[in-house]
């Protein structure tokens, strides 16, 4: 099933040095994208909050990134800052979107499998298609519903230096490496992980009802002692039940010791979901 996302603004990085720039800069492994793969990757700031998510695809040594189309511009302008000499350039493709090819068998609920390591590369393969073919795929589920079931988090402007990775689950999807080099924000991502924990991580959550809230809106905790309320990540109509579902990042303690009745967006019960990945409570070794 081809899902466009019209939501994503699409940009080209191209240049001899394209690859060890966005490796310089990006929370995951870039040169690990095998030609025409694709990987989500965080964009920090200094101190580990997270300006962006993009969808990185590579197309041989050139590559596609994708992010969302309210802080697109202000993200590129950003990067295009720590070009210096580099061999790099950045050209928007204002006539194309990014489409997700959604290869889970029909029926299927990857969201029960509850795996210690998930790849959303299993079931997704990514492409761009013009404006044209775009109308011709407006009947297809939406982006925010392919995300939200399989826990993919959408940063849009609400959200751009609120988060740190671990905040939204990028860590558990591929989406950040302990492993190679530095980026901006990685003592403060890389300390969350070996020194500590994080105080809050993504879930998803289902209610019946049928308007949903904007990201960025406050989810309360009914059970927290921390005092701390989650956050709306993005949200959408559950189509099967005619409620709505939303990704969510909550306090660290709801994940550990779930309750029923403990979550409310204003006065409106929230069920949690299941993910298609484990949410570890411990610290990692």
């Amino acid at each position: 099933m081809m899902i466009p996302a019209p939501e994503l603004s699409v940009f080209r990085c191209f240049g001899n040095d394209a690859e060890a720039f966005l490796q310089s800069q990006f929370t995951s492994d870039l040169c690990a994208i095998s030609d025409g793969g694709w990987s989500l990757s965080g964009y920090c700031s200094p101190k580990g909050r997270l300006l962006a998510v993009f969808f990185v695809c590579r197309r041989e040594n050139e590559f596609l990134l994708s992010t969302h189309e309210s802080l697109a511009d202000s993200v590129i302008a950003r990067l295009r800052m720590y070009v210096m000499r580099a061999d790099v350039s950045f050209e928007s493709l204002t006539y194309q979107h990014l489409v997700f090819h959604d290869n889970r068998a029909s029926g299927s609920d990857v969201s029960q499998s509850h795996s210690d390591s998930f790849s959303p590369q299993e079931f997704l393969e990514l492409s761009t298609i013009d404006a044209a073919t775009l109308e011709e795929a407006a009947s297809a589920p939406s982006f925010q519903t392919l995300c939200i079931e399989l826990g993919l988090p959408i940063i849009s402007r609400p959200l751009s230096e609120v988060l740190i990775p671990q905040s939204v689950n990028l860590d558990l999807i591929g989406g950040v490496s302990f492993k190679k080099g530095c980026y901006p924000g990685q003592e403060i991502v890389a300390r969350v992980r070996y020194r500590g924990k994080p105080k809050q991580r993504m879930i998803r959550v289902i209610a019946e009802h049928a308007v949903h809230p904007e990201p960025g809106a406050p989810i309360a905790v009914a059970t927290a002692t921390s005092g701390r309320d989650g956050v709306v990540i993005c949200g959408a109509p559950a189509d099967s039940t005619g409620g709505m579902q939303l990704l969510a990042t909550v306090p660290m303690e709801l994940i550990s010791s779930p309750e029923s009745g403990s979550l409310f967006w204003e006065d409106i019960p929230l069920t949690v979901s299941p993910l298609p990945y484990r949410i570890p409570t411990e610290v990692p070794g």
